[in-house]
């Protein structure tokens, strides 16, 4: 990704967050999948003093970087290392994903937001997270995350050919690139990605569909808001 590229998308993410999941100065931001600082460098202009940001990331140089590069000048922004396996990004981490428990107490955060990172999960390990997010996140709190959704329409581009990414259509509601690499990139049946939202809590409240498989989408990945739902 060049330079440019880098400050298109995270700019057009953050402007996903201001409309469609309320984001605001005083919120406390959780960015799972933080990299090296595509959401966090915008997020810099549009969190206010009293405002805060979490990232965590599988990828301990880009953690490293913006803890050098970023937290100096921010240092209401910090960033944490989570040694946690995947096939694509960290095939020699220690913990497995069921494993891995967000560091922080039960409503610490305003907002969560993974971008391109379920992508890159299989349904286990999203059930887990969706978990563990249900927790982090205080009452009226929102997340906005990506996925790769089956339905009718995107399965039957994917068989046409004219999906800008090539699953591998099965039987089974998770087709993936990369039968080796399964999590090189990862689409599961919205049926499917809704039923977890709903176990762990976080019924989906919008969706937002993405151009990857359908020309009205409103950016690559489909785009998912949920709120969390506390029982009782």
């Amino acid at each position: 990704m060049t330079a440019e590229n880098f400050r298109l998308v995270g700019d057009e993410f953050v402007g996903h967050l201001l409309r469609h999941a309320d984001l605001q100065p005083t919120d406390r931001v959780l960015d799972l999948g933080s990299g090296s600082g595509r959401l966090a460098i915008p997020l810099t202009a549009q969190l206010g003093p009293t405002g805060r940001y979490d990232g965590i990331d599988v990828h301990a140089g880009a953690v490293a970087w913006c803890e050098q590069h970023i937290t100096p000048q921010h240092p209401r922004f910090h960033f944490h290392h989570a040694d946690v396996r995947n096939a694509f990004y960290n095939p020699k981490g220690r913990l497995a994903s069921a494993e891995h428990q967000l560091p922080f107490d039960d409503d610490s955060f305003d907002v969560v937001v993974l971008a391109s990172v379920f992508t890159h999960l299989l349904p286990d390990a999203v059930a887990h997270y969706l978990g563990e997010i249900q927790r982090v996140l205080a009452p009226g709190g929102r997340l906005m995350t990506t996925y790769f959704l089956l339905d009718e329409q995107s399965r039957a581009a994917i068989e046409a050919g004219t999906a800008a990414i090539r699953f591998r259509p099965s039987p089974a509601d998770t087709w993936v690139v990369d039968p080796g690499v399964a999590e090189a990139a990862v689409a599961i049946d919205e049926l499917v990605v809704r039923r977890l939202h709903d176990e762990a809590g976080l019924p989906v409240r919008d969706l937002h569909p993405g151009s990857w498989a359908r020309p009205e989408g409103v950016t690559f990945q489909d785009l998912v808001v949920a709120t969390p739902q506390r029982g009782g």
